[in-house]
């Protein structure tokens, strides 16, 4: 007997009937899945993701050959040529799918991807352009038009482009990360700040590993741009502490790339020491760039070598460092600013007032640029005109602790009575203190000076000896000088040019 009743068991051969179907089902799907896995351009595409570029052009081909009118497999066989750089071959594969299909909005795509590797920016642009009035918002035309405009100078372009892109893409930190580039090239500090600040919150282990500490690094100029030292500092630290170059220097010590990107990224983060013998280390089998020269040259005045700096500063200024660029881009400021500044060390004080006063008419936004001109105005004898744009400077950038200490010293030091100012000079002095990364010889300089010039002799004597512990070689003369006036309980006077 039976001992299911009758409904019972008609359910039964409807789930077994279900269950049989189901079973079939899956064999067909499994079949066409394995078909699919086997066919040349699944083939293809497995070998293109798995970066053996030959084979997968090579069942590409054979798909062509089938079917010489197969444009999904012309252009799979583009990118992969794009990837070998065999951009000839690449572009006849596009221009094959144009052919075949007009209105194909990736072959715009790839096509524009071979002019942009062959620098052929304006054609680039256009083969982009093509592509998103076919197929509006591909991502990659996006990104391949933005980083072009932005090689061209056409920021705005580039900046409407990248708006669109993160609309499309939030979550994507390189473009975030692209997007502030721009924003640092049109002086836009704040916007650039904010930007990488978004790339850095995002999580994205690879793009990390990768680029997290150029994005600090970067972060860390529109910080110093603004004049926001200590902020600044921070992201230089953190650069050095996420960057590459120390197991890249101990994988091949012969790269000399990595020694330049890691000498200029300790020079930021004022390990002037560390920067200086990467820089030497440079020298010793090739010779340096002019740029990297006048970079040489500031670590060894930072490490108290004057002397030293100023020759190479020369040698550098003998070679026209900063004249071919401007020559190639007479709009770009910072040009004008480098100039200006090497200048002033090379106490070529007139020029440099000329170099820095054409960087601001340009737009440079640098926020010891008006400090960098006050102090040559005063080095010059120009005292009302240094207190102008001292003043100025604090006015415009309040957090910028170099302002604080050029009219610091100023007001303490002058030669010329009617511009000195105790009382002034110290509290300038202190909030100068305040705002710089750490303390250094020539912040408690000139917080001596000031103490001196308000009367205080006994704290003054204090703070000199303090900064004579921290000068070297050459600044330790400086400060000596001002011990044998504080002594005699006499203000120290700046009759030096």
């Amino acid at each position: 007997m039976n001992k299911y009743p009758p409904f019972i068991l008609g359910r039964l051969m409807l789930e077994n009937i279900a269950i049989i179907i189901a079973v079939i089902f899956c064999e067909i799907y499994l079949y066409l899945v394995i078909r699919a896995l086997f066919s040349s351009r699944s083939q293809g595409h497995q070998f293109s993701h798995l970066k053996n570029l030959d084979s997968a052009i090579a069942s590409y081909s054979k798909l062509i050959q089938k079917n010489p009118r197969d444009t999904k497999s012309y252009l799979a066989r583009s990118s992969a040529y794009i990837q070998q750089e065999r951009l000839t071959e690449a572009l006849a594969d596009c221009d094959m799918v144009t052919l075949l299909e007009p209105d194909n909005p990736y072959a715009f795509l790839n096509r524009g991807a071979i002019y942009g590797l062959h620098n052929e920016h304006e054609k680039c642009i256009d083969e982009t352009t093509r592509c998103l009035e076919l197929k509006p918002d591909t991502l990659d035309a996006l990104i391949n038009r933005a980083h072009t405009y932005a090689r061209l100078g056409n920021i705005d372009a580039a900046l409407s482009d990248f708006a669109r892109i993160i609309e499309l893409a939030p979550r994507n930190p390189e473009h975030y990360f692209e997007r502030g580039n721009c924003f640092l090239n049109l002086h836009k500090y704040p916007e650039a700040i904010a930007d990488y600040t978004h790339a850095l919150k995002q999580r994205d282990k690879t793009w990390e590993y990768y680029y997290r500490w150029d994005c600090h690094q970067k972060r860390g100029i529109a910080h110093t741009k603004l004049g926001q030292l200590k902020q600044a500092r921070v992201d230089f630290d953190l650069a050095l502490k996420h960057c590459l170059f120390h197991e890249a220097i101990r994988l091949d010590p012969h790269d000399l790339d990595n020694y330049i990107l890691r000498g200029t990224l300790y020079y930021c983060a004022e390990q002037y020491q560390n920067a200086l013998l990467d820089f030497l280390k440079i020298q010793e089998h090739a010779a340096l760039t002019p740029d990297q020269q006048v970079l040489l040259g500031f670590c060894y005045l930072k490490l108290g070598e004057v002397q030293q700096a100023k020759t190479i500063f020369r040698q550098a200024e003998e070679v026209n460092v900063y004249s071919a660029a401007i020559n190639q881009n007479p709009g770009d400021p910072e040009n004008y600013l480098g100039r200006g500044v090497l200048r002033f060390y090379l106490e070529e004080y007139q020029l440099a007032i000329e170099d820095l006063t054409h960087a601001l008419k340009l737009g440079e936004q640098f926020a010891e640029l008006l400090a960098a001109r006050g102090s040559a105005y005063e080095k010059l004898g120009q005292y009302e005109l240094a207190q102008q744009d001292l003043e100025m400077a604090i006015s415009n950038t309040p957090d910028c602790p170099t302002a604080y200490f050029y009219l610091a010293w100023m007001l303490a030091t002058c030669p010329e009575p009617q511009y000195r100012n105790g009382p002034r000079a110290l509290e300038l002095a202190q909030r100068n203190l305040e705002l710089l990364p750490e303390i250094n010889w020539n912040s408690l300089s000139v917080l001596a000076a000031a103490f001196a010039e308000s009367g205080d002799f006994e704290s003054a004597i204090k703070w000199i000896t303090q900064a004579m512990k921290l000068a070297q070689n050459e600044d330790k003369t400086d400060c000596e000088k001002q011990l044998q006036c504080y002594e005699r309980n006499q203000a120290y006077t700046d009759l030096d040019p």
